[in-house]
């Protein structure tokens, strides 16, 4: 009898502490306020870039210095007619042929040369106009998105379509790599971004 007494008692206080703990808890989590939900936006950024002037206008000033560029590789080319016409007419085993054909190889290789050399140079110009286009993006999104209480901006890529005729590890790979499989058109500010990078590059 005692010992059945001893027990009842311990049942009773642990039922007391866990209730106490219990309400604890719930008083401790009825004052922390729920979580705000967070607004979000998307853009497509080669959309932005295709829809913006200035991109247009960096691009037309890369191809008049590629141009520049390129005349004097042809010029090279044009020597290098020069020298096959004067090969041509020269007799073999003649000391002159075998000069002509030793600079025609020379400038031969210079041509090649200068033509690995602007496709080089092509291209990390290109790569710089669309950093600078990219670092122009972010501070546009980040003024649209202060001003509309956006919190977070992702880049959407819900468009881009999963392979179904590709090995399973690339289709697994862009499965996985895909941010955004689902947006509503109302959460899009990509034309916002456009608009407004427009408008500040044609501001006087």
């Amino acid at each position: 009898m005692h010992i059945k007494m001893n027990t009842t008692r311990m049942l009773a206080g642990l039922a007391l502490l866990v209730s106490a703990a219990l309400a604890i808890s719930a008083g401790a989590n009825s004052s922390r306020p729920p979580a705000q939900p967070t607004a979000i936006a998307t853009v497509d950024i080669m959309d932005i870039i295709d829809g913006l002037n200035e991109r247009s206008v960096l691009e037309k000033q890369l191809d008049d210095r590629m141009a520049a560029r390129q005349s004097k590789l042809d010029e090279v080319v044009n020597e290098l007619k020069v020298l096959d016409a004067d090969i041509q007419m020269l007799a073999e085993n003649n000391d002159a042929r075998r000069e002509k054909i030793a600079e025609a190889l020379e400038k031969q290789a210079a041509a090649q040369a200068r033509r690995e050399a602007l496709s080089q140079i092509a291209s990390i110009d290109m790569g710089s106009v669309m950093a600078g286009l990219y670092e122009k993006i972010e501070v546009a999104i980040e003024s649209i998105a202060d001003r509309e209480g956006y919190d977070i901006v992702l880049f959407d890529d819900s468009s881009f379509e999963i392979p179904n005729d590709k090995a399973n590890a690339e289709v697994v790979r862009a499965i996985i790599t895909k941010s955004v499989i689902y947006r509503s058109d109302s959460i899009d500010i990509t034309q916002q971004v456009i608009t407004l990078m427009n408008n500040e590059y044609s501001a006087p």
